[in-house]
């Protein structure tokens, strides 16, 4: 009787091909695009300030249109994702960013891309969106790079 041989690389695509046919799982996890990316409105309107560098003040400022301007002091709601600055499991202090800090594929947050915020309860620390209320401040000089602060925000997980 005659040895039936299939090549190793038919093996493998058909073993494949079995593995994708016939499972009730999908094999890699559904992505979403809501899950590293934040589209609240409220980054378009926060993105309209000029940002620039001063190299030998080590610092960077920012001008703000009249349109920001008239918002300083009001309430002010914004989604987006915490980054935390303290490696404490829960914080009264982070900064909320539009994309999500832990997506290898995103490109970095712009400087107009991220608003300090002082919580007025403790926030337990989340990788997921959260939703942040409280009054708005514009900051024209920065050494670390934050134009936006939210103080006395209230913050809700999802």
């Amino acid at each position: 009787m005659a040895e039936l041989r299939i090549p190793r690389r038919s093996m493998l695509a058909f073993a494949t091909l079995g593995l994708c046919g016939f499972s009730q799982q999908p094999l890699t996890p559904q992505y979403n695009p809501f899950h590293y990316v934040n589209n609240d409105p409220a980054w378009d309107q926060l993105n309209k300030a000029t940002v620039t560098s001063d190299a030998a003040k080590g610092e960077y400022k920012a001008t703000f249109p009249p349109e920001l301007l008239q918002l300083e002091g009001s309430r002010f709601t914004i989604s987006g994702f915490m980054l935390p600055l303290d490696p404490t499991p829960a914080t009264l202090h982070f900064v909320l960013v539009r994309r999500n800090t832990a997506c290898p594929f995103c490109p970095p947050n712009t400087p107009t891309e991220a608003i300090e915020v002082f919580s007025q309860d403790i926030v337990k620390y989340t990788g997921e969106q959260v939703t942040a209320t409280g009054h708005i401040a514009m900051v024209s000089s920065s050494a670390e790079g934050l134009f936006y602060r939210l103080d006395r925000a209230h913050v809700v997980v999802g």
